[in-house]
């Protein structure tokens, strides 16, 4: 009966455990891909043939970006 009593404890840790997991990495990719462009980003597009207007535009549609709906 004790075996069964920890054993229900144990269970319960371990689910209580996953479910944090889930939440660390569900808050981890919704800000994903959310970052502005950086300085390397904007020279190889502007190395592609880019110009400030085009990037801007780009970084702009980074923002609106949502990946969870």
């Amino acid at each position: 009966m004790i075996s069964a009593l920890i054993g229900s404890v144990i269970m319960s840790a371990i689910t209580v455990a996953m479910l944090m997991a889930v939440d660390v990495t569900d808050k981890a990719l919704s800000g994903a891909g959310k970052y502005p462009l950086t300085n390397q980003e904007r020279k190889i597009l502007i190395d592609a043939g880019f110009n400030s207007t085009e990037i801007e535009n780009l970084n702009q549609e980074i923002k609106l970006l949502k990946f969870n709906e």
